[in-house]
């Protein structure tokens, strides 16, 4: 038996919301590791730089995609 079928309607979103959680936090603790290592990122380096250069940009408008 599935351990989800047993468990009701919002019980159910509420562990795929944990489940949601903990990958994102698996994410967030690989970027922390990116982000401590000695290696360097020029690619990476350059483009926030030059993100940063153009300045605050409009929100994107998906009605206009």
């Amino acid at each position: 038996m599935d351990i989800m079928d047993g468990l009701p309607a919002d019980k159910a979103r509420e562990v795929v919301d944990f489940a949601r959680f903990l990958q994102q936090q698996a994410g967030d603790r690989e970027w922390e590791r990116i982000h401590s290592a000695a290696r360097t990122y020029p690619k990476l380096e350059q483009f926030a730089a030059a993100a940063l250069r153009e300045g605050n940009a409009e929100p994107l408008d998906p009605s206009k995609l």
